[in-house]
């Protein structure tokens, strides 16, 4: 596809948003197609379009300046929307519920269909007649995962098993089991038993079932220093994109803040409310690793991040059934999953390079 400037995505980490790099105003040559079943992507450029289907599969993926679904130059005798909690948001004006907002942008759009990827959380599938029945696909959990271009899967998959005669719901189940395949694997041949139904767990060893999604987000403890300006930049990010991932969050940092001796049992409040702790290991502080201590005691799950090589002085949480990982991606989608009811594997430090 020629462009009249070039663009280009750069992330610090695969779970953080880009920077887009080139102007907003780059524009492609023409569009066109016509076939049975066609999946088209929103881009960062502007150019014509001319798609003909009988089902049509919109992803609009723009992270500029989304503010409505362009439909300009696609006709379908059916359309399906496949956008991420984001983009929902932004194309139904802001409003914050998700389903209230799936609702939105099916009645502006016209589609049959309405699914929302929702990252950590799986999706929500608006089809139906009337207003439509929501349903929540669960995620299908994995070892490992790497997010990048999990939703161009996805919303190929869907696209597939649409084709193939797939009702929303079926199609979005399809489409989240083979999104966890390429989060697993890296691998960009998704299994024909995968796009046939087959839960990926059938030939990905460590991909779990479908997680049930409770209704209520979540609560992740985040255990962590935060004494320097790197250790805050940390604590920063890894709040925020578990928030995006679809969990609350108590941050000592920001739910106590620094103080003195008397925040110890405030901590240890939020702690006790807790369904999860992710815990930055980095530096082995002295508070991180009481805190993680106490999570054991009570039963909790944890998730650690450790950049360093894995060694002797991690015997003690992997034995006490913690799991660490060196990748940033993974661990937060794992604390997450730990946090609606996914069963960890302790091990040590592992992750995408």
């Amino acid at each position: 596809m020629e462009r009249d400037q070039p663009v280009g995505f750069r992330y610090f980490s695969p779970v953080m948003a880009p920077l887009i790099d080139g102007p907003s105003a780059t524009h492609v040559a023409a569009l066109s197609g016509d076939d049975e079943t066609v999946l088209v992507f929103g881009t960062v450029e502007t150019g014509p379009r001319n798609i003909r289907a009988r089902r049509l599969v919109v992803d609009p993926q723009r992270p500029r300046d989304l503010t409505g679904l362009d439909l300009t130059g696609l006709h379908a005798d059916a359309i399906a929307v496949a956008a991420n909690a984001r983009e929902t948001r932004a194309l139904a004006g802001g409003i914050a519920d998700l389903g209230a907002a799936a609702r939105h942008v099916r009645s502006a759009s016209g589609a049959v269909a309405v699914v929302v990827k929702d990252s950590a959380r799986g999706c929500m599938v608006l089809a139906g007649d009337g207003d439509g029945v929501l349903t929540r696909v669960g995620p299908f959990p994995t070892r490992s995962v790497w997010p990048l271009g999990s939703g161009d899967v996805f919303a190929a998959a869907y696209a597939h098993a649409w084709d193939h005669g797939a009702e929303p719901v079926e199609a979005a189940r399809v489409a989240s089991s083979s999104a966890a395949w390429w989060c697993g694997t890296r691998a960009t041949i998704v299994p024909p038993q995968v796009l046939a139904g087959a839960p990926v767990g059938e030939v990905l060893p460590d991909a779990g079932h479908e997680l049930a999604v409770p209704d209520d987000d979540p609560l992740v403890y985040l255990a962590a220093p935060f004494f320097t300006l790197a250790d805050r930049w940390l604590v920063e990010t890894c709040r925020n994109v578990l928030i995006g991932l679809g969990a609350q969050v108590f941050s000592p940092l920001h739910d106590v803040g620094p103080g003195g001796d008397e925040v110890a049992s405030r901590d240890l409040e939020g702690l006790d409310r807790a369904h999860a702790v992710f815990a930055l290991l980095d530096g082995w502080d002295p508070g991180t690793v009481y805190e993680v201590g106490w999570a054991h005691r009570k039963g909790l799950p944890v998730v650690g991040f450790l950049q360093g090589p894995s060694h002797e002085g991690t015997k003690m949480l992997v034995g006490t059934g913690a799991e660490l990982h060196q990748d940033l991606s993974s661990a937060l989608y794992r604390v997450v999953w730990a946090a609606q009811g996914h069963p960890l594997t302790p091990s040590r430090v592992t992750g995408h390079a």
